[in-house]
């Protein structure tokens, strides 16, 4: 779900994912988020997840890399988004 500033309701999503870990399902949810964000030509993001885990591997990973694909095609959007 993508909302704006004030809470408001900007869209709505969803896509089958087959067998993958909660780890990878919410990485590809912030994924396709931020893909349909960037098309809209938002600048600014605020990502809102309950997975501590998956909050602390697109932060800490930032700065040193990661082998993970799907943080790794986070971090190129992320790259094209002003403020997150």
């Amino acid at each position: 779900m993508v909302r704006d500033q004030n809470g408001g309701w900007i869209l709505g999503f969803n896509r089958y994912l087959g067998n993958y870990s909660v780890f990878d399902a919410e990485l590809c949810g912030i994924l396709d988020g931020l893909t349909l964000l960037i098309d809209q030509g938002h600048d600014n993001v605020l990502i809102q997840t309950d997975n501590l885990e998956v909050a602390q591997a697109i932060q800490e990973s930032f700065s040193d890399g990661s082998n993970s694909a799907l943080i790794r095609r986070n971090h190129c959007l992320l790259s094209q988004i002003e403020h997150w």
